[in-house]
């Protein structure tokens, strides 16, 4: 058997313990530079701070190097592929030539938001890139439409004084955003009387949609003035509580008959009276003459 001297065994331990050293070191060479080359949102605004469907706003972003070497050719890009935004004046994407180590660079963005973009805060993600690496982040734009309920008189049955009917009104949203859980309320007044229930529950009304409801009142006086509250939330949950005024023509009897509004009283039945009682006087007579000839 051959034995292997004890030094060539050693000399290989210590070879193989520099290749481990080596390796170790050329593997820190390589990762340090990445670890010290950081880039990162540092902060980032939103002016105006919330925008309408189909308005604009700024996003401002302030990236810094938190990392130890300096950083070219960074490449900041918004991903509006899935937010109802588009970008207005420029692309989607940013470049920013170098940042000094520790140094800040600002980019912004001018975006609009889409006519049919929902009330809501939208989460965009941006994308930063350099030297083959990248990290993506969200930010926030908050999309508020501004709520508006009008009420109009669709239809009435009352016409005089002291009728009773239906009165038919109309809630149109012509505001930019839904409307949910929409009550309606119909005041107490000397100036009506009501004959069905004064509080209903209408539910949504959608954008550029009406509902309409039917209330049984008997009218107290000429052009009664309804008074109603409305409660109801808009798309971003947020509640509201407005009275609305308006008013139904009433006329007086009078005048409703002037205006054609009602007919007068007929003349039939009382000529038809006379005739009848003239006819029946007729009868009698000849009657009475045929008894006294016999």
């Amino acid at each position: 058997m051959k034995i292997e001297p004890i030094f060539n065994l050693s000399w290989r331990k210590e070879m193989k313990a520099v290749k481990i050293l080596l390796t170790m070191l050329l593997l820190a060479m390589m990762v340090i530079p990445q670890v010290s080359a950081q880039v990162a949102i540092s902060s980032f605004t939103v002016n105006p701070r919330t925008v309408a469907p189909g308005g604009e706003t700024s996003i401002d972003l302030t990236l810094e190097n938190v990392g130890d070497l300096d950083i070219e050719n960074v490449i900041v890009t918004l991903d509006l592929s899935n937010v109802p935004f588009v970008p207005v004046g420029s692309s989607n994407e940013k470049i920013i030539e170098e940042i000094d180590d520790g140094d800040q660079e600002r980019v912004t963005f001018r975006v609009k938001a889409l006519s049919t973009a929902e009330p809501s805060t939208y989460k965009i993600p941006v994308m930063v890139s350099y030297d083959g690496a990248s990290k993506t982040s969200l930010i926030s734009v908050e999309v508020t439409a501004e709520a508006h309920l009008d009420l109009l008189l669709d239809k009435s049955e009352l016409v005089k004084v002291n009728d009773n009917g239906k009165v038919t009104l109309k809630f149109v949203n012509d505001g930019l955003s839904q409307i949910k859980n929409l009550k309606v309320t119909l005041q107490d007044s000397l100036l009506y009387q009501i004959n069905s229930p004064s509080t209903v529950f209408i539910g949504e009304v959608d954008v550029g949609d009406f509902e309409t409801e039917e209330f049984i009142i008997i009218a107290q006086s000429e052009d009664p003035i309804l008074a109603v509250d409305l409660e109801y939330r808009d798309a971003a949950n947020n509640f509201f509580r407005e009275s609305k005024l308006i008013k139904i023509p009433v006329y007086t009897a009078e005048e409703a008959k002037q205006l054609g509004l009602v007919k007068g009283n007929s003349l039939v039945w009382p000529i038809v009276g006379v005739v009848v009682l003239l006819a029946a006087i007729v009868i009698y007579r000849r009657r009475k003459k045929k008894k006294n000839a016999l």
